[in-house]
């Protein structure tokens, strides 16, 4: 090969692995938005029917997102403010800032309802004045005088437990059996006066708790409970969504904080749950928001879908400056052609 085509041959081969590179680059996640039609801010996600996405805004609005577009739904709420959206309306009671949406009667004085939770026993109602239950056609209160925020049901060899999670007073417990009996106080080794605002439950049945001072974990209701290693005790977790196990039997956490989602992959044995791998970040949304991330549910195509002010995609997208390779490669292209063409004066096109 002479040196004029090796000249020619240099910058075409180079070209060519650029424009190679630059699309086969790793690229990254990032949380991207998914504008609603009415712009104003989410106070609730849920799962809808047929994998759809329900959000419920500000302006006592619910929409649907069937993962192209958004359609309001009439949920009959008549304007009001929505705080705990479990299900399709209709099918599941919905907490609002004045009162409970469902076929029952509400509770007595009507209160702010921050949560419920149905379960085979009954109608759970978080409020700022404490826990409501509706079993046996009647309300009963087993929690009073307790500001409440969150609930969550725990399913662990073959025991069910109950918890709720309190503004200041961390989390209160009781077995299913004992639902409408007084619940017991259910914080040693919690931070004194912590806020507990979220719940997950591992596939194994280990409880965690998501606070303004940390993540922690526990076995069972009365247990010492124990900060979450790698996760710093300082952040406030607002939202929590653990995911199945994956092929290597990791299962892996998703957070929600004020600076954003993070994620761990949680490995568990029978008696334990301990941290795999470092503490992930996706923090970057596309515009800056004032709220963090207060909800995280998995999509239908196995995206995941967050609330932060507005409803985010987590969507992979190219790795930043990826087209800097094409763009350098075309050059190159350009180049080669060019000197080919120097080498090969019959090829160019004839002036005549």
């Amino acid at each position: 090969m002479t040196f004029g085509r090796i000249a020619v041959a240099v910058p075409i081969s180079i070209g060519l692995a650029l424009i190679a590179l630059g699309f086969l680059l790793p690229g990254d996640e990032r949380l991207i938005r998914e504008n609603l039609p009415l712009e104003t801010h989410i106070t609730a996600l849920a799962p809808g029917a047929d994998g759809t996405l329900l959000a419920a805004t500000q302006a006592g609005e619910l929409w649907r997102f069937d993962g192209i577009g958004w359609e309001q739904e009439d949920a009959g709420l008549d304007g009001r403010l929505v705080l705990a959206l479990r299900g399709e309306p209709g099918e599941h009671a919905i907490g609002t800032a004045t009162g409970l949406v469902s076929d029952l009667a509400p509770p007595p004085g009507n209160p702010r309802v921050s949560d419920v939770l149905e379960t085979t026993s009954g109608l759970l109602v978080a409020t700022p004045e404490g826990l409501w239950v509706h079993a046996d056609d009647t309300w009963h209160h087993p929690l009073s005088e307790v500001p409440l925020y969150r609930l969550a049901e725990q399913r662990r060899e073959g025991r069910i437990d109950l918890h709720a999670g309190a503004i200041g007073k961390g989390v209160y417990s009781a077995s299913i059996q004992t639902l409408l009996s007084p619940w017991d106080a259910n914080s040693r080794g919690l931070p004194d006066g912590v806020k507990a605002l979220c719940f997950a439950v591992t596939e194994g049945g280990m409880l965690l708790v998501g606070t303004d001072r940390g993540l922690y974990r526990q076995a069972t209701p009365g247990e010492t409970w124990k900060a979450l290693a790698l996760f710093p005790p300082d952040r406030r977790v607002l939202a929590l969504y653990r995911a199945p196990p994956d092929a290597r039997g990791l299962q892996r956490l998703w957070i929600g904080t004020d600076e954003g989602l993070s994620a761990l992959d949680l490995a568990e044995t029978r008696d334990s749950v301990s941290v795999a791998g470092p503490l992930r970040s996706f923090d970057a949304l596309w515009e800056p928001t004032e709220t963090g991330v207060s909800w995280i549910l998995p999509a239908a195509d196995d995206a995941l879908m967050v609330s932060a002010g507005a409803v985010y995609r987590l969507s992979a997208v190219r790795y930043p400056g990826w087209y800097r390779f094409v763009l350098a490669g075309i050059l190159l292209l350009l180049v080669g052609g060019w000197l080919w063409l120097g080498l090969n004066p019959e090829a160019a096109p004839d002036d005549a």
